[in-house]
């Protein structure tokens, strides 16, 4: 029957329905009572949240609710989406909210913006490259009460890309980095208990990032040799890869004992564990300075990333830039006897102010406030 419709009925014919019968819904849901619960929407998982919406929502003691679903939404999946957005009194994001370029939230309604990634780095929003167009940006992020951001030098660039004020940009810190301030040990300890060959191992923790061209995503060649890396490895070294939630690929083409891939593992518990981190273009380096782990920028396509930075890229950057698979170990291994330790406290103090363990419990209260 399904096959049968979609013969007698074009693609634009059924979206226009569809559309339809959604802007229905949305109508009917608007005329419901507003529920004074928080929801916790997010897209970067299916079925939890992940580190900084998760620390949010432990803080919180009221009424909450879980949005928890990676894109694309179903056609069963999306009125379920809308009744939320529309009946829940704070909603908490840590991505973005396409559905606020439909949806105008109603009186009394707040938005709450704690973006996943800390500083200002890469660009993104109305400043990096993207399928959308600057109206569909500006769109999705206009309807902001407030947005989280890690330090008083970050409001300006959160506030460009999003396209809003500056004043709801407040420096209050991002509640993930909490985790990292108050019990580096403890997450040492889970991921050395989950990951037992890890013990007693000096471990390179290699994060990339996800690759784009056009403001698509496409695959990325680390161009590295795996079986000269592994060969070169000592035995007290391993090479462990924490692939960034879009890259749902290999990195590594083959298996060797000494190169592991735990993309299943919690970042921040690698990141408390290693001795080095190897990135390019992530934010995961603002956790890694906060815990004064050295950083080498392995960065093959400098030359050809496209997305662009807030700041001076590589002179800025806590670490050595390297661009060659060749010269990486060598690097990684000098980056641990020699850490850059200024550069990094200079980096850390310059983006990361607002972080002192306790970002958590004021976004906590900036949500109490609105549910009063």
């Amino acid at each position: 029957m399904k096959s049968i419709l979609k013969k007698l009925i074009g693609v634009k014919t059924r979206r226009r329905i569809l559309e339809f019968f959604n802007r229905l819904w949305c109508a009917f849901c608007r005329r419901l009572p507003l529920r004074n619960v928080v929801l916790f929407y997010t897209i970067r998982a299916d079925g939890k949240l992940l580190d900084n919406a998760k620390a949010v929502y432990d803080a919180y003691e009221g009424k909450k609710i879980v949005f928890a679903h990676m894109l694309p939404h179903s056609v069963k999946l999306k009125p379920l989406a809308y009744y939320y957005l529309l009946t829940s009194r704070v909603i908490v994001t840590d991505d973005y909210v396409r559905y606020m370029r439909a949806v105008k939230l109603r009186e009394g309604q707040k938005l709450f913006q704690i973006w996943h990634a800390c500083g200002a780095f890469k660009k993104f929003g109305l400043d990096a490259p993207s399928r959308l167009t600057p109206a569909e940006e500006r769109a999705t992020h206009s309807q902001y009460s407030a947005v989280a951001v890690t330090g008083e030098g970050c409001r300006k660039f959160y506030a460009g890309a999003f396209g809003i004020s500056e004043d709801i940009c407040l420096p209050i810190g991002l509640p993930r980095t909490d985790k990292i301030l108050k019990g580096a040990d403890g997450l040492k300890n889970s991921i050395l208990e989950k990951c037992p060959q890890l013990k007693g191992k000096r471990i390179y923790l290699y994060c990339p990032t996800f690759r784009e061209k056009d403001g698509n995503n496409v695959e990325f060649d680390p161009a590295i040799d795996w079986a000269s890396l592994s060969a070169e490895l000592a035995d007290d070294e391993v090479f462990v890869i924490r692939r960034h939630p879009i890259m749902n690929y290999r990195l590594c083409g083959g298996e060797y004992k000494n190169i592991i891939d735990l993309s299943e593992q919690s970042t921040l518990e690698l990141i408390a564990a290693c001795s080095v981190l190897i990135t390019d273009y992530s934010s995961v380096i603002y956790d890694a300075c906060l815990l004064d782990v050295p950083t080498v920028f392995y960065c093959p396509d400098y030359r050809d990333y496209e997305r662009g930075f807030y700041l001076s890229f590589p002179d800025d950057l806590p670490g050595e830039m390297v661009t060659s698979g060749k010269m990486l170990i060598d690097k990684v291994r000098n980056a641990e006897k020699n850490p850059p330790v200024s550069k990094i406290e200079k980096f850390r103090n310059e983006q990361m102010s607002a972080c002192d363990g306790n970002a958590a419990k004021r976004a906590a209260a900036i949500i109490r406030n609105w549910m009063k």
